[in-house]
């Protein structure tokens, strides 16, 4: 990694929620709700959900719908069967809980797609089918239980690696990032890494991962460093990218085919597809036989032709989706990405679509915008905010927001990035300022300088 390959963040950056607030539909009040626990007796504890009180709902994991957590609360329900739960994310909470209520109260095959893209659906058909046999919810519960999938075993990484990037676990711990590493993803943002390598000193940014020695029971933290460009001029190996590849990567991320990759440790050949990094510029493969396609993407029932094409790394086009933030109904394009493991938007993203869509979102990072803050955001001009809530709900952070009309979407920093414009623009005035005092000063004593002379060449009278 060299120093070009430094981006100008100094700072870890700032992550995305890993999880969403959980929604309820009592089915006998009819109406949604936000869900803050289960009492001692079993009974559902509700309130209005309101983005001012996000630290009193509960969550669920987002890339686990079905999650142990989920199992477990399901099981403490007296009665679950008279509910159906839905996900929110807390940025949109309050526009998302409206539509769900829109589409409950004046049903449309539109809000039928969007309860169905939000709805968490847990299998309890092994739960009654127990508690029909007489046997304890206890029982049913543990029938029915899921426990994540975690690819790494925390208590056999080596922390020392971490350390020497001059990262540390509780980093990890504290935003998230850790259960997401454990599962064998790469973390969801860029690391700034420091360290002494074999009397090599290297700085610079990249995303974190695991990795397991081989033939050893430890497991190691690798960095995955920022490239300015994509190598996509020598092989990968042993496949030799041809121009419509090239394109394609450059273009859309996604190579669009299947390669054969050869594993060099053993000469085996491997049907990949290959994607880059869009964070880091890493050319990154995924075995075909470990890619698993869903049966909906966005509220819709995918073809088996549909799925077919996904796993051949073909961009495949798919109509009605269910925008799960807007509950607007759009047709895009899905293509399997190997970096990311799933399937993903080609060409624009939906943050994108909604930048296009809704122009200024009304809030951010749970902070709601007054119509002054909006006003100045859509003239692209900077404000600066005090009162963002953190991630962890326990303090306030303040920084600066803007809206990016190129992305369509509004950008955050700590400092002002109009700052060194103003400071230098300031500097540069009072530089100026001070040269043209100095020639002020020096054309004064000059002149005096000349008077002298001249006084002293006149004739003295007497």
């Amino acid at each position: 990694m060299s120093e070009q390959t430094i981006s100008k963040e100094n700072q870890p950056q700032v992550l995305e929620a890993l999880s969403d607030i959980l929604l309820v539909l009592d089915k006998k009040k009819n109406r949604i709700e936000a869900v803050k626990g289960v009492d001692d007796d079993g009974n559902l504890q509700t309130a209005d959900p309101k983005q001012s009180s996000l630290m009193d709902f509960m969550r669920v994991d987002k890339g686990d719908a079905v999650s142990n957590f989920f199992s477990n609360f399901w099981r403490r329900l007296n009665d679950p069967i008279s509910f159906r739960f839905f996900r929110a994310p807390e940025i949109d909470l309050n526009d998302v809980a409206k539509k769900l209520q829109k589409a409950i109260d004046n049903p449309t095959p539109e809000g039928n797609k969007l309860l169905d893209a939000l709805e968490i659906k847990y299998d309890n058909k092994l739960n009654q089918k127990n508690m029909g046999s007489n046997q304890t919810a206890e029982n049913a519960a543990q029938a029915t239980e899921t426990k994540p999938v975690y690819k790494y075993n925390v208590d056999q990484i080596d922390w020392t690696s971490l350390e020497k990037l001059n990262l540390n676990r509780a980093l990890l711990e504290k935003n998230g990032q850790l259960d997401k590493l454990l599962k064998g993803y790469k973390s969801d943002g860029i690391y700034r890494i420091e360290g002494n390598f074999n009397g090599v000193v290297m700085k610079g940014d990249a995303r974190l991962s695991l990795r397991k020695v081989k033939d050893q029971d430890q497991v190691v933290v690798m960095a995955h460093g920022v490239r300015l460009e994509p190598d996509l001029k020598n092989q990968f190996y042993g496949h030799v990218f041809t121009t419509e590849d090239k394109d394609n990567l450059k273009k859309t991320g996604n190579m669009g085919r299947v390669a054969e990759l050869t594993n060099y440790s053993d000469g085996s050949k491997v049907k990949s597809l290959i994607s880059i990094d869009k964070l880091t510029n890493e050319v990154v493969s995924f075995p075909v036989e470990l890619i698993k396609i869903s049966e909906k993407f966005g509220g819709v029932k995918l073809s088996p032709e549909q799925k077919a094409e996904l796993l051949e790394g073909k961009p495949v086009l798919v109509e009605g989706m269910v925008n799960t933030k807007t509950g607007e109904v759009f047709n895009q394009e899905l293509q399997y990405n190997a970096d990311a493991k799933k399937l993903v938007f080609v060409g624009q993203s939906e943050s994108q679509q909604q930048g296009q869509t809704e122009g200024i979102r009304d809030d951010f990072r749970g902070r709601v915008f007054t119509e002054d803050e909006k006003k100045q955001l859509e003239q692209s001009e900077v404000i600066y905010v005090k009162d963002f809530i953190n991630k962890e709900k326990t303090k306030l952070y303040a920084g600066y927001v803007w809206f990016d009309k190129h992305e369509g979407r509004i950008k955050f920093d700590f400092d002002n990035p109009q700052q060194d414009k103003t400071q230098k623009q300031s500097e540069t005035q009072k530089e100026g300022q001070g040269q043209s005092n100095k020639q002020d000063v020096a054309a004064k004593t000059s002149l005096n300088s000349d008077a002298k002379k001249e006084n002293s060449r006149k004739p003295k009278l007497h």
